[in-house]
């Protein structure tokens, strides 16, 4: 077994019509498994039936004959041997032949169904009728079952709300048969069993059966202990280890081989064997052999199924397989499990069943944590188009003016134009150039109008496209005569009357009107000598009057019935082109959700393109959105996508996703777009990007250089906010005069992440910050004079004992301002950033400084803060640089263009910062900054007004905790904004919290509430948790566990959890409580306490007198 909740299967086989089938299938199989839909380690198979008439029975030896092989032969065996079958578990799929309502069977009609996002593998996938059945058996039917052979039909709608509770020690050596309860009007035409009461050892199987089967076969309604039900065959069987070794001994069995393709490679003549007519039925309790043997059993079954048995030969043989049937597998036990919290729907030919199916889907009746019924299935409806509510657009494009009306389902079109659906209306199989037939047209109410591809001839086969349409009354078998026969939804005559069409053009003149049928009316034209024909004409027969030129093209074309246009439908094509369409509208999808900004995640889509083979056509199209779009946040965003297809391509071959990016062959590419020339530069990186493709390592580090060029792009975005940085001129300060400034550090109380690029322009963010002083100091400061000498002499750390000076004396020495690691880096960056400096300009750097200032500039930084503290040193240090150097060169700003300089400067030092730091630090006391999605970004800051006992209780409560483990913020940058532009939905969703929570906090400050205030801090610090999964280390931890029934709230400090906690506790100047606790904890003999005193200035600048 696998994990608890699943069945481990060794093999999975599915029986298929003809090879053509098996193949296209085969690869159906594989692209799930892939996908994670299919265990990884199953054996997959698509056995063909070896002849036409195999029936489920024999088509189940065949299937079983192939898989045991297949095991055999894994296990270094030379003959087919039954012992494999002892430590396996086989789950054999029957997938039927034609079915009118879906050109690929009933087996793959896609559903109204999508895979719900906490079973999400990470794929974007179209769910089938195949699929729904393959994971009920294994997460709801099969959990705990020994070695042996599952069968299950998908002819029908299987259910199970929740897994079922079996004892499998009472099928440890027998057969056990699934029975749905069902009423007796819908049983009357299907399969029951009839039970021993108390035991469910099965008696008899009965088909279609009357009131007396009905009354002999009841059982006690699970729903309603007062009412009755009957037991329905489900299509579900397990066979045991040892049953089934029973089974698989008929191969070798003269007349029985016939089923299998040993007996086709014989020229044995085949025989029709049933799974439950046949070889099930001659285990029931009650059954003789002498009317099991003679076919009195199964007469029922055989008028309807076996139609061809008459007389003669064919009887003979069948009497000869029953009888060996009996001698081989009579005397195996077989009991019933009642499924008693399950719908079972059969997959009539009804159109009106059919429609029911989708519309009121079972599967939104009976709800499932791992399926969700959705009106939307991998659906693109444009703006334009209209869908009502309670309608279904299931692996479609809508494009135009398309108005689809009530309870209607749109299945596998591309449509296009100005197209009325009426209500209860099928529209499946229609492509783009179909569609432009029906523009301008009204379909009526209640018709299903289908495409079908066909694969006709014999040896020369030949590829065409057939139409049909029908009403959802139809009834597909009612003689012609009969006054309940319709087309259309209307009686026969009426429809002949209203087109001029004869009867004679239907059917062969032979033909009894009792022998007459909607199913084999040769209606739907598929050819004609010298116009061509096709959905124009299917429109005439659903709708058009009498039209002499269209009903002598109709005459003189060659037509073909529903029955023979279902026997010749070209399933590998028909897979295909599901496949492609899906792409498309894919592909649509992606460009309207990056171009409207929309929080939908892209990823699945990306990676289901890598496994089915359409990545070039998503990245193609991704160059195209980004090379076109007027918004570098698009295209940041764009290339970010570009980067998950790769990464996809990549699969788990390529190594680690994050990584450097500067290898020198994109070099050209990302100078591009860093000098604004975003289509050039996005052209230039799809062209380097076809040297990446071959390996799985090289298609990663591709990868890692798109993010590398999606950071460019969003610091290209983030820099439109210059715009509201405003200076003035003023008197510069004197010659040798300090200026210094001063600036508490920060905590973020609420709302980090959300004011990171690109999260705060595409949603919006808020976080409320505290401006602190520890220790009693402000631990940050700069200060800077003017200096005769024509330089610019840079002081890293001024206030250490190891300060670092670095002397710009070229422009040159500070072209590295934008490498974090360079030294001075964030130092260079001010002075252009300040525009003290021009490093584009014509003059030298001594030129610019002798004839702007007359000198140079000596600049000191500072921080008694350790490297990655959390408390946004340097983003409250650049502020604190900027604002001593406008002030030393002359130039007034006002503090919202000093926190937009900031801003701008850390997208000039390619670190990604946000705004919540400089906020924070360079504003008093408490205070939310926010701002609205969109570019440019805007940043707003509010102060929180408290009260002045508020202030005393936030400096007596909060306490500062340093862990000594560091974490830096760019550390964990990457995978955070990897996720958001995934649009990961519970990375979404947890933003919007975010938000959320940082105003609840504001209003819990502002009530001077300091337990609403704590729990909005660990609410927080759940969020960022969520963000940055690991961002916890285990000695933090331990901390809080240990402070927890002490403390209000708490939280480790910045974005990225850095190195400071923050402890609210309950008691006042409780330093020395918190001391003794976590002296008991594990791992903290190197964290140190620190006081906390709200700041009530910001940032102070003073100039030396």
């Amino acid at each position: 077994m696998g994990d608890a909740g699943a069945t481990k299967w060794t093999a999975i086989a599915l029986t298929c019509q003809d090879i053509q089938t098996a193949q296209a299938v085969q690869k159906e199989l594989e692209y799930r498994q892939r996908k994670g839909q299919i265990d990884k380690d199953a054996l997959l198979l698509t056995v063909e039936d070896p002849q036409a008439r195999t029936g489920s029975g024999g088509a189940t030896l065949n299937a079983l004959l192939v898989v045991a092989e297949y095991l055999s032969q894994r296990k270094g065996h030379t003959v087919v041997t039954s012992d494999v079958l002892f430590d396996a578990r086989i789950l054999i799929l029957h997938v039927s032949r034609e079915f009118p309502y879906d050109s690929c069977g009933r087996a793959w009609t896609t559903l109204p169904v999508q895979p719900a996002e906490s079973a999400a593998v990470g794929y974007d996938s179209l769910i089938t009728n195949l699929d729904c059945l393959l994971h009920t058996i294994t997460y709801k039917i099969s959990i705990g079952s020994p070695a042996g052979v599952w069968v299950c039909s998908t002819d029908m709608l299987l259910c199970v709300s929740t897994p079922m509770e079996i004892d499998w020690q009472e099928h440890q050596s027998g057969v056990c048969v699934f029975a749905v309860p069902a009423a007796e009007d819908y049983a009357k035409n299907h399969g029951m069993y009839r039970l021993q009461k108390e035991s469910n050892v099965v008696q008899d199987l009965m088909y279609h059966g009357g009131a007396t089967a009905m009354k002999m076969c009841s059982i006690p309604d699970p729903q309603d202990p007062l009412a009755k039900a009957v037991p329905l065959v489900s299509g579900l069987v397990f066979f045991s280890a040892r049953a089934a070794e029973r089974l698989l001994s008929l191969h070798v069995v003269p007349v029985l081989d016939a089923c299998t393709y040993v007996g086709l490679d014989s020229g044995v003549k085949p025989i029709h064997l049933s799974l439950f007519f046949d070889i099930l039925l001659c285990m029931g309790n009650d059954v003789t052999m002498e009317t099991f043997v003679s076919g009195e059993l199964s007469r029922d079954y055989d008028k309807i199924n076996r139609k061809w048995l008459i007389e003669g030969s064919e009887v003979m043989a069948m009497k000869s397989a029953r009888s060996l049937l009996w001698k081989h597998l009579r005397g195996i036990g077989m009991k019933a499990v009642i499924m008693k919290d399950s719908s079972y729907s059969y997959m009539t030919t009804s159109g009106a069943d059919h429609m029911k199916n989708l519309i009121k889907c079972p599967l939104e009746v009976k709800t499932d944590e791992h399926l969700l019924w959705s009106q939307f299935n991998h659906a693109y409806v444009e703006d334009g188009c209209s869908v009502e509510d309670t309608s279904i657009v299931i692996n479609s494009a809508l494009e135009g003016a398309i108005q689809v009306g009530p309870k209607a389902v749109i299945s596998h079109c591309h449509l296009k134009g100005a197209i009325q659906i009426g209500k209860d209306s099928l529209i499946s199989n229609i492509d783009i150039d179909a569609s432009q037939d029906l523009d301008q047209h009204k379909l009526s109410s209640g018709i299903l109008l289908q495409g079908f591809q066909l694969q006709l001839g014999g040896s020369t086969k030949h590829l065409c496209k057939a139409y049909t349409v029908m009403g959802k009354f139809d009834s597909l078998q009612t003689a012609y005569v009969k006054g309940t026969s319709t087309f259309c939804n209307s009686p026969w005559v009426v429809f002949l009357t209203r087109t001029g069409i004869d009867k004679e053009d239907l059917w062969p003149v032979h033909q009894t009107d009792y022998d007459r049928t909607l199913f084999n009316a040769k209606l739907f034209p598929i050819w004609n000598a010298s116009e061509t024909v096709g959905i124009k004409e299917i429109l005439w027969l659903e709708g058009g009057e009498q039209d002499e030129v269209m009903l002598q093209r109709w005459r003189s074309s060659w037509r073909l019935s529903l029955q023979e246009i279902l026997s010749c439908i070209d399933v590998p094509g028909e897979l295909s082109y599901r496949r492609a369409l899906f792409s498309k509208v894919g592909l649509c999808k992606v460009e309207n959700v990056l171009q409207n900004n929309k929080n939908i995640s892209l990823l699945p889509f990306f990676k289901t393109a890598a496994v089915e083979g359409y990545a070039q056509q998503t990245l193609s199209k991704l160059d195209q959105v980004a090379m076109t779009t007027d918004s570098p946040g698009v295209a940041a965003r764009c290339l970010a996508c570009i980067a998950d297809v790769l990464g996809a391509m990549a699969g788990d071959k390529g190594g680690l996703r994050s990584g450097p990016a500067a290898n020198q062959a994109f070099q050209d590419a990302f100078q591009l777009l860093r000098n604004g020339q975003i289509s050039s530069g996005i052209e230039a990186l799809a062209k380097e990007r076809n040297n990446w493709l071959d390996r799985p390592e090289l298609l990663m580090r591709a990868a890692r250089h798109y993010e590398g060029a999606e950071q460019i792009l969003i610091c290209q975005a983030v820099m439109l906010s210059k715009q509201f940085v405003t200076v003035t001129p003023s008197e510069p300060t004197p010659m040798d005069k300090w200026v210094t400034g001063t600036c508490p550090a920060r905590i973020d109380i609420s709302g980090g992440w959300t004011d990171t690029p690109s999260i705060t322009y595409e949603r919006g963010g808020a976080v409320i910050d505290a401006a602190i002083q520890v220790d009693g100091k402000r631990p940050i400061g700069a200060k800077v004079k003017r200096i005769s000498e024509l330089q610019l002499i840079l002081v890293l750390d001024s206030d250490q004992t190891h300060s670092v000076q670095v002397t710009c004396n070229e422009l040159s020495d500070l072209a590295d301002y934008c490498n974090p690691k360079a030294p001075g880096a964030l130092l260079k960056a001010a002075f252009c950033c300040a525009e003290v400096i021009n490093l584009s300009s014509n003059q030298t750097l001594q030129e610019q400084l002798q004839e702007k200032y007359g000198g140079g500039f000596e600049l000191h930084t500072w921080s008694n803060l350790p490297h990655g503290s959390g408390l946004g040193t340097s983003s409250i240090l650049a502020g604190a640089v900027l604002a001593v150097l406008w002030k030393a060169s002359g130039k007034c700003y006002d503090h919202q263009s000093l926190i937009h300089a900031v801003l701008h400067l850390e997208q000039m030092l390619t670190t990604g910062g946000g705004w919540q730091d400089q906020v924070g630090g360079l504003t008093a006391k408490i205070n939310i900054g926010h701002c609205k999605a969109g570019l440019p970004l805007k940043v707003d800051m509010d102060p929180v007004e408290i009260s002045e006992d508020t202030v005393k209780k936030f400096n007596e409560h909060l306490l500062l905790v340093y862990t000594g483990k560091t974490r830096l913020a760019r550390n964990l940058l990457q995978d955070v904004l990897r996720n958001w532009h995934a649009k990961a939905p519970y990375i979404v969703e947890n933003c919007n919290q975010l938000v959320e929570n940082a105003w609840r906090c504001v209003d819990a400050f502002k009530a001077g509430d300091f337990e609403k205030v704590g729990a909005c801090m660990d609410t927080y610090w759940r969020q960022k948790k969520v963000m940055a999964p690991g961002c916890e280390p285990l000695v933090v931890q331990r901390m809080m566990s240990a402070l927890g029934p002490h403390a209000y709230g708490q939280a480790l400090a910045g974005a990225g959890g850095g190195g400071f906690m923050y402890v609210l506790t309950k008691e006042p100047n409780a330093m020395e409580t918190v001391k003794e606790i976590l002296a008991g904890v594990e791992g903290t003999e190197d964290i140190t306490i620190h006081t906390v005193t709200l700041d009530e200035e910001g940032l102070r600048v003073e100039v030396e007198e």
